[in-house]
């Protein structure tokens, strides 16, 4: 076996072979771990060990490695929702949410192919962190247990979740026998305090909740928990977590290489039900109508309770330090949801240097909450999937508050949607003819029912050329990469051109001031 390490600076381009440069590859970044293989020539060969491509690549020159690894956050782009990947130096992987599509599966699969999961086999998870129970959020997941049976193996993935943590609430069906279900009985028992209405059915195992109390994406969710329950032979924790809760004892796994977690939401309060105290959560309220409603003073929106506010406003919210780094993460945190917390904490405890955004970039927020985050790093995860579920993210009011609030002129804002990259298409199928050239040339079998639903999203018809249509398709995803030593600060993102990324590198100190090392175009 080669030296083993971690790659020490920004980025280190490779090549295929030792010969040219013209047959670049692929850059490795800052954390990356290699093995060095050998020196010969001037050029270092060496085998990536954590890289989706685990071939032999060549480095120009001699490359110094690092001893110990760097923490990992990315942000996946999962279009309409949230999906993020905590991985420790030394290896420990967080789940934060998982979107509603296969996208986050396939990330997360191909991410880690290198370790050769199996049925039994299978990686630990140490944590999936569901920040509140809506589909855009969790819905994903349950396509990691579908990709077990998927025919190719860098889309495979056997997991183990050793933990699952959440906020308690269940949501049920939106509609019973065709009516809808009102908002004050979408999460069960309730109750009145000082004139508040409370949910109190919060749930340590969320599968404890009658079947009748659930709604679809939750009956799925607790069939893929339970499903690798039975494939791990090992239990899944669940754990209710909020404010207040022992982090030191939830997430010692974490502290065991000085990674801290503080609680920073939701907020439940004791209600007394049937003589007994119960924790509960308050029902949060409609924002009221404008553009501006960030600027708005705290009086609880509209006064019209709203499941959707409250489901969001009570999303997990959590700050991750890591030596002088801190990480703020907000859910689909709303502007009544920032305004209680900027009450219920010290308001120091949101300073941060990368803030992620509240709800996909929604205009619902608290403009104060964000001046007194003041990150240097701002990370938005939003996207386009159909015009169902179109929410003008990310708001032209959210970016433009981002930049305001930004700690200093070195600032920056990253979002999904911005980070993709689509390329034209001069010819593109209709449904019908590129159904039966996918049928023809895919090893896969398909019914026609299931080609109909595959390309349901295909215009039937086109009659510029007959059988075709000018589009585009999406050639990289706009994920957004962080690393950081605890001093050092990486963010990234691709392009779509190979061994292209957007980067910036900055120092942290002691105090959290930021030095700009540069601005990489790479």
């Amino acid at each position: 076996m080669g030296n083993i390490g971690f790659i020490q600076e920004d980025f280190v381009k490779t090549y295929a072979e030792a010969k040219k440069s013209s047959n670049k590859k692929m850059n490795l970044a800052f954390g990356d771990k290699v093995e060095i293989l050998e020196f010969k020539r001037g050029w270092t060969k060496l085998r990536c060990l954590d890289s989706y491509d685990d071939s032999t690549k060549f480095v120009r020159g001699k490359l110094d490695l690092a001893e110990s690894g760097v923490l990992k956050i990315s942000m996946v782009d999962v279009q309409q929702g949230d999906g993020m990947i905590i991985e420790s130096p030394k290896g420990k992987v967080v789940f934060v949410d998982g979107g509603d599509n296969k996208l986050f599966a396939r990330h997360a699969a191909a991410r880690y192919q290198h370790k050769k999961t199996t049925d039994s086999n299978r990686m630990d998870v140490e944590a999936i962190i569901i920040t509140h129970g809506d589909a855009d959020h969790f819905d994903g997941l349950n396509e990691i247990v579908k990709s077990e049976k998927n025919k190719t193996a860098r889309k495979r993935l056997f997991i183990h979740p050793k933990r699952i943590f959440h906020n308690g609430l269940v949501k049920k069906p939106s509609k019973v026998n065709g009516k809808s279900v009102p908002a004050k009985e979408r999460f069960g028992t309730t109750a009145h305090k000082n004139g508040k209405l409370y949910a109190v059915d919060l749930y340590e195992d969320t599968r404890n909740a009658k079947d009748q109390d659930t709604n679809t994406p939750f009956k799925r969710w607790h069939k893929a928990v339970d499903h690798w329950e039975q494939k791990s032979g090992k239990p899944v924790g669940f754990k209710r977590i909020a404010h207040g809760m022992d982090e030191h004892d939830l997430f010692d796994f974490l502290e065991e290489e000085d990674i801290n977690m503080e609680l920073l939401g939701p907020f439940t309060d004791n209600i007394e039900v049937n003589g007994a105290l119960r924790p509960a959560l308050p029902f949060l309220h409609k924002h009221p109508d404008g553009s501006m409603i960030h600027l708005e003073s705290d009086d609880e929106g509209s006064h019209q309770i709203s499941a959707s506010h409250t489901i969001n406003g009570h999303s997990i919210a959590f700050r991750l330090s890591f030596g002088n780094v801190r990480v703020l993460f907000t859910g689909d945190l709303n502007k009544e949801a920032l305004d209680i917390m900027t009450k219920k904490i010290d308001t120091s405890k949101l300073a941060c240097e990368v803030f992620k955004a509240p709800h996909h970039g929604s205009h619902d927020f608290a403009v104060q909450a964000l001046k007194k985050a003041a990150p240097i790093v701002s990370i938005v995860s939003s996207g386009d999937e159909h015009a169902g579920k179109e929410h003008i993210h990310p708001r032209a009011t959210l970016m433009a508050a981002l930049g305001n609030s930004s700690r200093t002129d070195m600032s920056i804002i990253f979002s999904t949607e911005l980070a993709a990259f689509f390329r034209y298409r001069k010819e593109c199928y209709t449904r019908d003819s590129l159904a039966k050239f996918f049928k023809e040339s895919t090893q896969e079998t398909y019914t026609s029912d299931e080609l109909r639903k595959l390309f349901s999203g295909v215009p039937k018809r086109n009659v510029d050329p007959p059988g075709m249509f000018f589009g585009f398709e999406r050639t990289n995803f706009g994920i957004i990469h962080i690393r950081t030593d605890g001093k050092r600060l990486l963010v990234f993102t691709h392009s779509g051109k190979k061994g292209l990324n957007e980067a910036y590198s900055y120092t942290i100190d002691e105090n959290h001031n930021v030095t700009s090392n540069n601005i990489i175009k790479k």
